[in-house]
């Protein structure tokens, strides 16, 4: 432990470094906590073999393989995640570290080598199970190392005759897991036993076929038996794709080349991710982000996050965490805060690295529980990427102003849009059979603002790379719902120097036999999407319907255009309707045909002082219509012809100069703010969920700043 680290004094009697339940049936928490495997006689053969551009050349053989493998398991997937990118494909060490990566989803390929492990320890000498060539392996239970229970997974081993080379995994979001909620999210969960399936490493075909007496048993299991067949049939098709090319290589390079230069890969990513970590200035480091609801109730959760940076070792702490509880599903676990960090990291800080779990060796992870971060086995884990979320977003944060005074500065952005809202339809399709899913408008949302330039509009999903958003057409198809606009709208990203991303707002509405829809998120009140150095958050984001409205009625009787954004319909209720702006997490609920739904995933944050964006740019977002003539004056300060768009630029530096002037007759003596600051206090109504006030887990408490103990 460091200079730095001693610095830190975590809680007594909370675990930290692991998770905060033991064993059960098909989960071994040592086996999600522990890091890389050591290399095996074989792999350090193969190693020796390798020369650094030999490695080069392998690596990029494999990871040909792997994206082979995304487009193979996208194009026979009928499930509206796996066709937008919500998914991912790997190979596996022989040991089960997840080596190269073709995804949408990063965290998906850092949870699910724990299905791997448990394997080799407890099944493959098993005389019920064995592990043999063509093994089927499925998996989708959070507490054993995955997401939540609509996330599945197939894995296969990869010998070379009776030579274990490696693994082949497939997986991504299913949807529909017999919760009880159809699509699977489910906002009334309470416990893990109200959230559908819950599989570990269950071996369910023989030589590449499935069992029929599983599958019948998977099938009577979901609401929608005919997409989970031939999901599950995608997935087993594209790990035989894998595992072909693979043995393809062996054939070429041999047993030991192949093993080994996985395991080489891995060995290398570390020390990059190593070398990267020394370049940036030491430090403690901190973040805080709140959530603002608890299930389908109100109430203040808290997730801090501190980075402490010591020579080439990151420690990623989570301390003063709000308490788990029984109110909804918004518990994440050890390994799910660990894999999630790999959103940002891989994406951002590690920028032109190769995405794999090599890159984790040299960062330590601290979460403490039992805390919604770090939860039990019992409780509801389905909106556990939420809790995690925020931790990536404190990284997000933290890691750009590690890398500001850095050679990585390019890396420096406002966080990717979370300001999540998800509609999951269900109901009969176009197509006959039933479905319950959301749509590709999960893959639009807002850029963060860069440290250069502004954030992109509708750029991608928060947890994917690699997405896209699909053909509303098609959509319309799969699901039961009909798309009547998708847009760039006005006012929902974060202001700044340089602005954050606007998202694609989608309207769409119930068809003629109406559907069922569940609805969950977070942020409806308190952003996630926090701005950089003095850019504006972007604004929160509650749930948006118009029941009562005969949209497709209204419309056919109207001769004027209707504008149907999302910035019209709030402001102006341009359609007669029962407008309704509530909570986003709701249950289940039947909607009629014409009912309207408003929906988007959020805007980036923004970067920089507002009074510092040009004013032409100002302009440029009027005339894209991304931001409205209030925000332009009122925000941003400027003075222009509201008819030509023409800036004033004498009136423009005057009135931000007043602004300026405003701010300093705001401000205080820092002693003054601090005092009336300390005596701030939420109602216990929103504290009900939060635990001690103000530092969750430490009564007592009465430093200035959270986390500071020594």
């Amino acid at each position: 432990m460091g200079e730095l680290m001693n610095k830190i004094r975590l809680h007594d009697g909370l675990v930290y470094d692991r998770h905060a339940y033991g064993m059960g049936p098909g989960r071994d928490p040592e086996l999600l906590a522990g890091g890389l495997e050591p290399p095996s006689e074989l792999e350090l053969k193969g190693m020796e073999s390798l020369s650094p551009v030999e490695l080069e050349v392998f690596q990029h053989k494999m990871t040909s393989i792997v994206e082979e493998a995304r487009d193979v398991y996208m194009a026979l997937s009928i499930s509206e995640g796996i066709i937008t990118g919500d998914m991912n494909t790997s190979i596996f060490t022989a040991e089960g570290d997840p080596a190269v990566v073709a995804t949408g989803i990063f965290f998906h390929t850092l949870l699910n080598y724990p299905q791997v492990k448990y394997i080799l320890k407890y099944y493959r000498n098993d005389p019920t199970v064995g592990l043999r060539d063509g093994d089927v392996f499925f998996f989708n239970d959070p507490t054993c190392g995955g997401v939540h229970t609509f996330d599945m997974f197939v894995s296969s081993p990869i010998f070379h005759k009776d030579e274990l080379i490696g693994w082949a995994e497939v997986g991504g979001h299913q949807g529909e897991c017999g919760s009880i909620s159809p699509g699977g999210f489910s906002p009334t969960a309470t416990t893990r036993w109200e959230e559908g399936l819950h599989v570990g490493a269950l071996r369910i075909g023989d030589n590449w076929e499935l069992r029929q007496d599983i599958l019948d048993f998977f099938l009577n299991s979901v609401r929608n038996p005919f997409v989970f067949a031939s999901d599950l049939k995608a997935r087993v098709a594209t790990c035989k794709r894998i595992r072909d090319r693979v043995l393809r290589e062996v054939e070429r390079r041999g047993d030991a080349q192949v093993a080994g230069g996985l395991r080489k890969i891995l060995s290398a990513s570390a020390d990059l991710a190593r070398l990267r970590i020394s370049q940036l200035n030491d430090g403690i480091y901190r973040s805080v982000i709140f959530n603002d609801g608890v299930g389908l109730e109100s109430g203040l959760i808290r997730l801090p996050t501190t980075v402490v940076k010591e020579g080439d070792q990151l420690t990623v702490i989570n301390q003063g965490v709000s308490p788990e509880n029984d109110k909804g599903p918004q518990h994440a676990t050890w390994h799910l805060m660990r894999a999630s960090m790999g959103v940002y990291l891989f994406t951002y800080f590690f920028r032109g690295l190769s995405p794999n779990i090599g890159l984790l060796e040299p960062i330590r992870t601290l979460v403490e529980g039992p805390s919604v971060a770090n939860c039990g086995a019992e409780v509801a884990h389905g909106e556990g990427t939420t809790i995690s979320a925020m931790n990536v977003q404190n990284l997000h944060v933290i890691g750009s102003k590690m890398m500001f005074d850095s050679i990585y500065k390019m890396s420096v952005s406002a966080p990717f849009s979370r300001n999540v809202m998800i509609y999951v339809y269900a109901g009969t399709n176009s197509y006959g059979y039933r479905a319950a899913n959301f749509t590709g408008t999960q893959n639009l949302a807002g850029q963060g603002a860069r440290f250069d330039m502004d954030g992109e509009h509708a750029s991608g999903f928060y947890w994917a790379s690699v997405t896209d958003a699909g053909e509303v057409e098609e959509s319309d198809m799969r699901l039961p719902m009909v798309t009547l606009a998708r847009m760039v709208d006005k006012d929902i990203h974060g202001f700044g120097k340089y602005r954050g991303g606007t998202p694609a707002v989608e309207i769409s509405s119930a068809p003629v036999q109406g559907c069922e829809l569940t609805t969950r998120g977070a942020s409806d009140r308190l952003s996630h999407n926090p701005g950089l150095f003095g850019g504006y958050s972007g604004p929160p984001n509650p749930r948006f319907v118009i029941k009562n409205v005969d949209v497709f009625g209204q419309l056919s009787n109207r001769e004027d255009e209707v504008d149907l954004s999302q910035y019209s319909l709030a402001k102006s209720h341009v359609l007669e309707g029962d407008y309704q702006f509530s909570y986003s997490s709701k249950p289940t609920e039947h909607f009629k045909y014409g009912d309207l739904f408003i929906h988007s995933v959020g805007g980036g944050g923004g970067y920089g002082d507002v009074l510092e964006r040009e004013p032409e740019d100002v302009m440029a977002d009027l005339r894209d219509n991304v931001i409205s003539v209030e925000v332009a004056r009122r925000v941003y300060r400027v003075v222009f012809d509201q008819e030509t768009f023409r800036v004033d630029d004498e009136a423009t530096l005057a009135d931000r100069q007043l602004a300026r002037e405003e701010r300093k007759r705001r401000g205080m003596p820092f002693e003054k703010f601090i005092a009336e600051w300390s005596k701030l206090r939420p109602s216990e109504e929103k504290l009900r969920f939060y635990g001690e006030w103000p530092e969750p887990n430490a009564p007592g408490y009465s430093r200035l700043f959270w986390g500071l103990f020594v």
